[in-house]
């Protein structure tokens, strides 16, 4: 295994990371929206409609439609990005040269936009 293999490494556990992150935020916010309209529709059920209760049920809604500005495609950019560091690392002693160089050039690039 190479240098260019161990950074690849990296950079393939660094988007995995990202995209577990993002779909983490995602789902917890709409689990939080689910959880307050679940938790104010039982309390409809119990002392009927009041000002409280329209106000949770109105920020539970609130979270659950924040998910519609989620940006989705950030994560099928670091995907394909995941994609491509992949193809790279498992084609690395199929490769010319000429094309390590590039790949090493891809590599540079994605580290100046890390730092």
């Amino acid at each position: 295994m190479n240098v260019t293999s161990d950074i690849l490494t990296i950079l393939i556990r660094n988007q995995k990371s990202a995209i577990r992150y993002l779909t983490l935020f995602a789902v917890s916010i709409v689990l939080i929206g689910i959880a307050l309209i679940f938790y104010s529709l039982i309390f409809i059920e119990d002392s009927g409609i009041s000002d409280t209760i329209k106000l949770i049920l109105g920020v539970g809604g609130g979270f659950i439609s924040t998910i519609s500005a989620f940006p989705i495609n950030q994560i099928i950019i670091r995907i394909e990005k995941m994609r491509l560091y992949q193809y790279y690392d498992s084609n690395m002693d199929k490769m010319t040269k000429n094309d390590i160089k590039k790949v090493e050039e891809l590599i540079s690039k994605s580290l100046d936009k890390i730092f």
